[in-house]
């Protein structure tokens, strides 16, 4: 539903919704923040348009920040289960270039966040979606301190919830035995055992008998360096147990 207020601001109304954070794909290069999850978002309602940090002083004064003067107007920027929410309904006036969310999380990615669909922080990055030419949005992180880009209001500010004991968390981080077997297979698959064959090959008789501790480390190197443009997705947390991913 759109409505307008006497400032001139058109608000367009969202019920409760589930929706997917974060991208499985990883790599240095190419990866997503991650992990994906689902995360519930509370019923809001947000600008249809979204306003520049100019627009904001503007309209609220420039004491304490872009983000200050929103909160004492008793509005703030939308968390990014929010946007995502209001995006993909298509009554939102896009914008081509970065939307600035309340969200900040550490450069590591989603792990040890809330996923009941308060905001993510305070401290860390800025969280920022980008839409892309494909009319896509991707996700990426920014200085906390931005003072460049759009922000879409949200409304009513809720309660304070504090920053601790946040319901329904992503685990802290990936679990380390797995990445330690993960690492150990693709040394041995894409360096490791390359190498020993390119030595029997090509090497003088004998090398590998007394050049193995070399072998085996240009191959662990050379299964780190993969990590540059790959490693196996990350899984999917679901809120409800499934097939495809883990249960929160």
């Amino acid at each position: 539903m759109i409505s307008s207020d006497d400032e001139g601001i058109e608000w367009v109304s969202f019920g409760s919704k589930t929706v997917i954070i974060g991208g499985s794909r990883r790599g240095i290069l190419f990866g997503d923040i991650g992990p994906p999850h689902e995360s519930q978002v509370q019923a809001f309602e947000i600008s249809r348009r979204a306003f520049s940090i100019d627009e904001i002083y503007e309209r609220f004064g420039r004491g304490g920040g872009w983000e200050v003067a929103m909160t004492n107007a008793g509005l703030r920027p939308p968390t990014e289960g929010e946007w995502i929410c209001a995006h993909e309904s298509n009554t939102l006036e896009l914008v081509m270039g970065d939307e600035l969310l309340i969200d900040r999380i550490e450069p590591r990615g989603y792990w040890g966040q809330p996923t009941d669909g308060r905001p993510k922080g305070p401290h860390g990055h800025r969280l920022i979606r980008r839409i892309k030419g494909s009319g896509d949005s991707e996700a990426h992180l920014v200085p906390s301190d931005v003072s460049e880009g759009y922000v879409r209001f949200v409304r009513p500010v809720r309660p304070s919830q504090g920053w601790k004991g946040d319901g329904n968390p992503l685990p802290s981080g990936p679990n380390p035995t797995r990445r330690f077997f993960e690492e150990v297979i693709i040394a041995t698959i894409v360096g490791i055992i390359p190498s020993f064959a390119w030595a029997a090959v090509n090497a003088r008789p004998g090398y590998i008998a007394e050049g193995w501790p070399g072998l085996i480390l240009g191959g662990v190197m050379l299964g780190l360096m993969t990590g540059i443009l790959w490693r196996p997705r990350y899984p999917k947390f679901t809120l409800q147990k499934g097939s495809d991913g883990q249960r929160l």
